[in-house]
């Protein structure tokens, strides 16, 4: 994990036109985040996700034309290595650099030591080619109506508004999606402090008027 935050140092500068500062201490708390509006089938989507940084010679300026995601991974050293890599990484980076609009995914390619190799770009757009002839490979299509029915699982799920509710989704590959509730357990992730904040601001429900007797 820390090599690959140590790969952005020595990829990225603070300004444009600047050069990196590989000697400055790993911020792991240090981030940059998008936030964006977008629809997937009946759903409108309200996310953000986390962005490495911008190319400055990008033909676009505009977000998220110009952002850039940074990975690295492992030498491949046979075709098998490639095949694995092309089924597994290469969905994940699709799927979090297409949901976020980024173009372009540049991987460090690093040894057993942890020193970069080799560097490849690869375009989110085109991932999917790598795998299109492979029998078991992934498929954007698949990947994106079963986000779109999970959403609608859980949009008709998650009815009640209660902060101290939770409801666990799991999913195991080859099974359906299962789901549990949970009261006041330890899933609970909002603290009371925030709830408590949260709720003074906003507006109150209108009074129903009383029935004339």
């Amino acid at each position: 994990m820390y090599m690959g935050y140590k790969f952005e140092h020595y990829m990225c500068a603070d300004k444009p036109g600047g050069s990196p500062d590989p000697t400055r201490e790993v911020n792991t708390n240090e981030g940059f985040c998008s936030v964006l509006r977008s629809r997937l089938g009946s759903h409108p989507l309200l996310f953000s996700g986390e962005v490495d940084c911008t190319d400055p010679h990008a033909p676009s300026k505009q977000p998220p034309a110009c952002y850039v995601e940074l990975k690295t991974t492992k030498e491949m050293h046979s075709a098998g290595h490639w095949r694995t890599f092309y089924r597994h990484k290469l969905l994940k980076w699709w799927a979090q650099s297409f949901l976020l609009g980024v173009p372009n995914v540049i991987a460090g390619f690093r040894n057993p030591e942890g020193l970069i190799s080799s560097l490849k770009t690869f375009p989110t757009m085109e991932m999917f080619e790598n795998v299109r002839n492979d029998r078991d490979g992934w498929n954007p299509s698949v990947c994106m109506n079963f986000c779109a029915a999970f959403l609608s699982f859980a949009q008709n799920t998650v009815v009640q508004d209660d902060p101290r509710l939770v409801h666990l989704f799991s999913w195991d590959p080859g099974s359906p999606v299962t789901v549990s509730v949970h009261r006041d357990a330890p899933y609970a992730f909002l603290p009371t402090w925030y709830v408590e904040a949260m709720s003074q601001d906003l507006p109150s429900p209108p009074k129903t008027p009383s029935p004339r007797a």
